[in-house]
């Protein structure tokens, strides 16, 4: 299978004639954040691991038959990242598992300029900023019911909190929270076994989307 990446619905192999180069596809976005340092403390309290935005870089050429057939793919290249500022799902295809999961991103430059080749092609490389840092799962994928207190083992490479939470009552009732980030006003999942805690009575259903590196 070859790797394949979408802008929306558009492949970007059909405005971008040679993809030459990605970067950033598969990497760790920085943390937001400094852990705390206390005075007349050695070291530093370690934060919550909340993780920044993440740019991946793809680059290639753009070429045509003719001048005017360059100017078109060219263009519309550049309208397709651009989105009028907007973000767009960013959709990776990959050889390895999970093959298909999706980002929201935005243009974050690179195309202000290009590299003629020739009067009928040209070398170009943009950045997408990934808004939330991670690929995601295209699909939810359904959790258990939970009662008092349940394990849910969770895929994916990086913590989520892309949760739907079904509510027997509702949450003016009902809490439910992970016993690995007891003071996190956020649900929040991370890959493996998860320990979940709901007060209130009740049940409480969740699914979530993994989140991928």
């Amino acid at each position: 299978m070859a790797e394949n990446y979408k802008i929306g619905a558009t492949d970007l192999a059909t405005v971008l004639t040679h993809i030459t180069q990605v970067s950033g596809d598969i990497a760790v976005p920085g943390t937001r954040q400094a852990d705390y340092s206390v005075p007349g403390r050695t070291g530093a309290i370690a934060t919550a691991p909340w993780f920044g935005t993440r740019t991946v870089t793809i680059g290639g050429v753009v070429a045509g038959a003719t001048r005017s057939a360059y100017q078109t793919s060219l263009r519309a290249l550049m309208k397709l990242v651009h989105n009028n500022g907007q973000t767009f799902t960013l959709t990776r295809t990959l050889d390895s598992a999970p093959t298909t999961t999706a980002a929201t991103a935005r243009y974050g430059g690179g195309l202000e300029d290009v590299n003629p080749l020739s009067n009928r092609a040209a070398r170009v490389a943009f950045d997408l900023v990934l808004m939330d840092g991670f690929f995601y799962d295209t699909a939810y994928t359904p959790g258990t019911a939970i009662v008092g207190t349940a394990v849910v083992n969770v895929s994916g490479d990086a913590p989520t909190q892309d949760i739907n939470v079904t509510w027997s009552a509702g949450p003016a009732t009902q809490r439910l929270r992970n016993s690995a980030f007891p003071g996190l006003g956020r649900l929040t999942l991370v890959p493996g076994n998860n320990t979940l805690v709901l007060s209130g009575g009740g049940t409480a259903t969740i699914s979530y989307k993994a989140a991928w590196l």
